[in-house]
């Protein structure tokens, strides 16, 4: 455990940090394994079908994500506040509530995926692995909703390696899985999302038995409801449920548009990029949720100038993220695109094409990102889980509807979808930042 209310920051910030971002690159880079071995070893069209059932599942169990996160900050304020039985029973109700919502969602997850997956405009020739892929890993999705929550307990206590060792002794164990079910048993789509569900499954239960093991803290020996911290956990995660929510549906929007106005060879080149990207911006990510743990730690035990000052060099940290990142890809796009489609697959050189435009406009514009995920780490960690919400489901309001009036009005290509991302960063961080100035936040932490 760590306990951010004493001693340096800037140092211990980043230590922090660390061993969380190569655990958030582990699991991304799982993911992008996943994209390679199906868009290589199967097709692009197979990569298509996985894409569009992703941002489904993502829609589905975004909610899930989000209450996740808002129990996490109760944790953490509760840890810096002393208060160790509220943050025990904040562990028993989040257990009884997420694991009865994912189970429910779940079962809906199954019977809707066909009429969800024509709701959005399937092509046809994809449909059936879309099908598979989405069902899959629904049924599995209980794996997921507990070792996320119980990695989000652990960083919430200051706790990030073990979560590592745990993560990557599942990923590598899941990629060798990947490979031999894709590419040696020939098992296609299929074999891809058993594979992943594997990896949740096993992440979540060594994840449970390590802290059992050496974190007491977050292990109860009975189950008990608390009707005034399941309100608070609905009061911090709504919010965040409802903006992930909000967040996936504008990216399910956005999928709607590549496959409705582009077809399957758009929607494999958007969807590796997405793969690419989401390894890319992985430190900043990271360092939000860091930056959420120290303020919340902070703020609750009523230090508002340390939890200000590390935000600040949070912030700073991740601005040269950003920046570090724009360069590699600037320089190797067509090269780690390539790595997503064989070479003899009729559709090569479009997704390549596709891609790499797409993806050399977005880059330029990552320090916005960067400015936009430190505030709202910060929000997140003062408690302020509505305007958390409100910024980043802002940001997507944005591009979503100048993806669209670029595409339907300006008559551009898929290059609209990668020059409608920074409008969305730019406006955002800059409402983002004035809220900030204003110091609308204040007053929103539960130990007050």
């Amino acid at each position: 455990m760590k306990d951010f209310t004493t001693g340096k920051i800037s140092i211990p910030l980043l230590a922090f940090a660390v061993p969380m971002l190569l655990g958030n690159l582990f699991q991304q880079l799982y993911n992008l394994v996943d994209a390679v071995v199906v868009g290589y070893f199967i097709s692009g069209d197979a990569l298509a079908a996985v894409g569009i059932s992703m941002s489904m599942v993502i829609l589905l169990t975004s909610m899930l994500i989000g209450f996740t996160t808002g129990a996490a900050v109760l944790v953490a304020q509760f840890f810096g506040a002393k208060q160790f039985d509220k943050l025990k029973r904040t562990v028993s109700v989040s257990i009884i509530f997420l694991a009865g919502l994912s189970l429910l969602l779940s079962l809906v997850g199954v019977i809707l995926a066909p009429q969800l997956l024509w709701l959005f405009g399937t092509d046809d020739y994809i449909f059936d692995d879309a099908l598979m892929y989405m069902q899959i890993l629904m049924a599995g999705l209980v794996c997921m909703v507990f070792y996320n929550m119980y990695t989000a307990y652990m960083r919430a206590l200051g706790e990030t390696r073990r979560p590592l060792y745990i993560l990557v002794l599942s990923v590598v164990l899941s990629g060798i899985l990947s490979v031999y079910l894709v590419a040696v048993a020939g098992l296609g789509v299929f074999g891809a999302a058993v594979s992943t569900v594997f990896s949740m499954l096993l992440a979540a239960v060594l994840s449970y038995f390590y802290a059992k093991k050496k974190l007491p803290i977050l292990m109860v020996e009975k189950l008990t409801f608390d009707k005034e911290l399941f309100w608070l956990i609905i009061k911090y995660g709504a919010p965040a449920a409802l903006q992930m929510s909000l967040v996936s549906f504008a990216h399910l929007l956005i999928t709607w548009l590549i496959n409705d106005s582009f077809g399957a060879p758009a929607m494999a080149a958007i969807t590796a990029v997405a793969r690419i990207d989401g390894l890319a911006t992985m430190p900043v990510a990271t360092l939000s949720l860091a930056v959420s743990t120290f303020v919340a730690q902070n703020m609750g035990a009523r230090l508002e100038d340390r939890a200000i000052k590390g935000f600040k060099i949070a912030t700073g940290y991740m601005l040269i993220a950003s920046v570090v990142m724009t360069g590699v890809l600037m320089l190797l796009s067509s090269q780690v695109l390539s790595l997503f489609v064989a070479y003899d697959d009729p559709n090569y050189l479009e997704i390549i094409g596709i891609g790499q435009n797409y993806m050399n406009i977005m880059v330029i514009f990552y320090f916005l990102f960067a400015f936009l995920f430190a505030f709202n780490g910060f929000f997140r960690g003062v408690g302020d889980a509505v305007i958390a919400m409100v910024f980043p489901v802002l940001s997507l309001t944005l591009r979503t509807v100048s993806a669209y009036g670029l595409v339907l009005f300006a008559g551009m290509g898929p290059e609209a979808l990668a020059w409608s991302i920074p409008i969305g960063w730019g406006i955002s961080s800059f409402a983002s930042w004035i809220y900030y100035r204003k110091r609308l936040w204040v007053g929103k932490v539960a130990t007050e």
